[in-house]
């Protein structure tokens, strides 16, 4: 195909939450938290994981899902420390949003490592691969931080609000207290502080009614 014509299918925010949401009952049964991605990936959905080495300093990329979508191939060092687990968490869940909800595209190409992958994604018009990774990201989102749990740890934050007297300067400045609380909000949920602030905005869930 030809790249610079890629368009990118036009999906619903609410459809590719549905499908994260479909995805994560029907392989993670388990229900708790942190969702184990990487189960989902190696046991459940039967992906092999290939650690390469130098991925993300040849390519800028902690993770990416093979032409044949048998695999993911991730960055050896990062997979290997636990200091990158919640980085890799969401690299997995991306790219089990491309599995998903991307397979069309994947069947028009070819592609042997992870930097012809990259220079495919180069090659795509700028706008079209922006809501390709969108809609990557909107998948991992909803997958790795169920609406319902994100309601009931802001609720818990709120409280602590409350007891120590602090629901006046979330009334003053919302964002600010998002700010000192998201990285709270986000061990749960095994996702950065950047992730849950995604969440909470594009869910509609900030600032509380308090």
């Amino acid at each position: 195909m030809n790249q610079a014509e890629f368009r990118c299918k036009w999906l619903r925010l609410e459809d590719i939450w549905d499908c994260a949401e479909d995805v994560r009952n029907r392989y993670w049964s388990a229900g708790k938290l942190p969702v184990d991605v990487e189960a989902i990936v190696e046991f459940k959905l039967k992906l092999d994981i290939d650690p390469e080495n130098n991925l993300m300093q040849q390519t800028d990329m902690e993770a990416c899902l093979r032409s044949d979508l048998r695999g993911i191939v991730v960055d050896h060092d990062h997979y290997m420390n636990e200091k990158f687990a919640n980085r890799m968490r969401f690299s997995f869940a991306h790219e089990l949003g491309h599995f998903f909800l991307h397979k069309d595209f994947y069947a028009m190409i070819v592609f042997e490592s992870a930097e012809e992958w990259k220079d495919i994604l180069l090659s795509l018009p700028d706008t079209e691969y922006r809501y390709f990774e969108y809609q990557a990201n909107e998948f991992a989102g909803r997958l790795l931080v169920p609406r319902e749990d994100l309601v009931r740890e802001i609720d818990n934050a709120l409280k602590l609000l409350e007891l120590n007297n602090m629901l006046e300067y979330l009334k003053a400045d919302p964002n600010a207290v998002l700010s000192r609380i998201s990285t709270q909000l986000s061990r749960p949920f095994g996702v950065s502080a950047d992730v849950i602030e995604r969440r909470v905005d594009r869910e509609k869930l900030w600032p509380p009614d308090a």
